[in-house]
């Protein structure tokens, strides 16, 4: 029977000192969240999901596809795609994937990069349907400029360095510019007489002056002697 008291003022004590709790409780701002309508604070450095981040800028890639990142990560969950571009000699992004499934989030690949191009991001909420889903494409993963420059900021990354202009090729002075003085040197077409002319020659075929002159025989004399002889 006593057993049955000390029990029964046990449990009444137990129940006075909850009811207590709650009436204290409930005098109190509530400190409870909202999930996920209000996102916890979570420190700048908070190891999320992984993403890609671009110049805040001028919302260029930052990634140079040095595969450092791919490297040093442990468990060969990054993988880059690239190729030498034929103009400049530079390796330049073509894909960029990483397998959160396999992810550890230990953060090598952060303190690798040499552009802090991949960052661990504040996101958390990474539940999915399949494995193939975790696999993050550069589309996925790259940021947009407003997310960049947020991270950029909360983590105090330093901005990057502007790249150097590229040398731009002389183009050849127009010459409308400084109008040429307009000479009027209309090009007559030169008269060229080349009449062909027969050539004269002047050989004029005169008749050869045969100058046999007949001289009269000299019948003086002869006629003279037969006068005198008929006399």
């Amino acid at each position: 029977m006593s057993n049955l008291l000390t029990r029964a003022k046990d449990s009444i004590y137990q129940v006075l000192r909850g009811l207590k709790t709650v009436a204290v409780h409930s005098l109190r701002i509530p400190t409870t969240k909202e999930y996920p309508d209000t996102m916890p604070p979570l420190p700048p450095h908070f190891r999320g999901r992984l993403a890609l981040n671009v110049n805040p800028e001028t919302n260029e890639h930052l990634c140079i596809s040095c595969r450092q990142c791919e490297r040093v990560c442990p468990d060969k969950c990054i993988e880059i795609t690239a190729h030498k571009s034929p103009e400049t000699n530079k390796l330049e992004l073509i894909d960029f994937k990483i397998d959160h499934g396999l992810c550890m989030f230990c953060g090598l690949c952060t303190e690798v990069c040499p552009t802090d191009c991949i960052i661990n991001t504040n996101d958390f909420e990474m539940a999915d349907y399949s494995r193939e889903a975790l696999v993050y494409d550069i589309r996925k993963l790259t940021l947009t400029q407003g997310e960049s420059s947020h991270y950029f900021a909360a983590k105090e990354i330093a901005l990057p360095k502007p790249k150097p202009a590229k040398p731009v090729a002389s183009a050849p002075i127009a010459p409308s510019i400084a109008k040429p003085v307009e000479t009027k040197t209309e090009a007559k077409p030169v008269e060229t007489k080349t009449e062909a002319k027969p050539a004269e020659t002047k050989t004029e075929t005169k008749p050869a002056e045969t100058k046999t002159e007949a001289k009269p025989a000299e019948t003086d004399t002869d006629t003279k002697s037969t006068d005198n002889e008929s006399k």
